[in-house]
């Protein structure tokens, strides 16, 4: 949001599965997230923990990381909205490096309709990387996507 109301602010940007930009499938997040959530809220089903997991992350979330998702999941309201699109005119005035990182995998901002609108509307000054990930990078990917943002920053920071 920075980036259509103060574009003159952002010297430089990384964004990684963003949000705004463009969104996946509602029937794919209903079948393969919602259904295993409602599941896992009514009866604590480890099972449906354990498919939402493996969808959010391409099969590598951590046990760790799968049980904060299992509290969120009982212990906070989600927010029920998916984020605004953002539009052309909106970033009119953005002119900064942005880097995008994406996942094709990812069943909320799937890379492949992401890549696709990012560069309609962040220009030539894009640079733009997707994996083979979900939502949840794994921790190989974790370790290319640092490398990737120094690289970024030690060019345009």
């Amino acid at each position: 949001r920075l980036a259509a109301f103060m574009p003159e602010r952002v010297q430089c940007a990384i964004l990684i599965n963003p949000a705004g930009i463009s969104l996946g499938s509602k029937m794919k997040m209903i079948k393969e997230i919602l259904v295993p959530m409602i599941s896992y809220k009514i009866n604590g089903s480890a099972r449906s923990l354990r498919q939402i997991a493996n969808v959010m992350s391409s099969k590598s979330m951590k046990q760790l990381d799968e049980s904060v998702i299992g509290n969120i999941f009982k212990h906070t309201t989600l927010e029920q909205d998916m984020p605004k699109l953002t539009t052309i005119e909106e970033l009119r005035g953005y002119r900064a490096p942005t880097l995008v990182i994406t996942g094709t995998e990812d069943v909320f901002f799937p890379g492949n309709k992401i890549s696709q609108k990012a560069e309609g509307l962040l220009g030539d000054r894009l640079e733009l990387i997707e994996y083979q990930m979900g939502h949840f990078p794994s921790a190989a990917h974790l370790e290319k996507i640092e490398q990737n943002i120094k690289t970024f920053l030690q060019k345009h920071y």
